[in-house]
């Protein structure tokens, strides 16, 4: 036996929307362009600022510390000589 929807039951109304959906918008060879320079601009700005900050560290340290043995001993380049006055 089949069953009635109750009284007080809210009826269901199909809606159909008729249109058509907009399509996407395309993009050309110009924004792909400016977008992968865009990117590759922003990578070679970081590595750029990276090289500059290590070649400051680079000289910096440089400065402070003797690079030969002989700048170690006051640029002396007979430092293992022994002079006996």
């Amino acid at each position: 036996m089949l069953q009635s929807a109750p009284v007080d039951a809210i009826p269901v109304i199909p809606v159909v929307r008729l249109g058509t959906v907009q399509p996407a918008q395309e993009v050309g060879m110009i924004e792909v362009a400016v977008a992968a320079f865009g990117l590759t601009g922003l990578i070679m700005s970081l590595a750029l600022i990276a090289g500059l900050l290590a070649g400051v560290a680079y000289v910096w340290y440089r400065t402070r510390h003797a690079v030969t043995v002989i700048e170690a001993n006051g640029n002396n380049p007979n430092f293992l000589r022994t002079y006996n006055d």
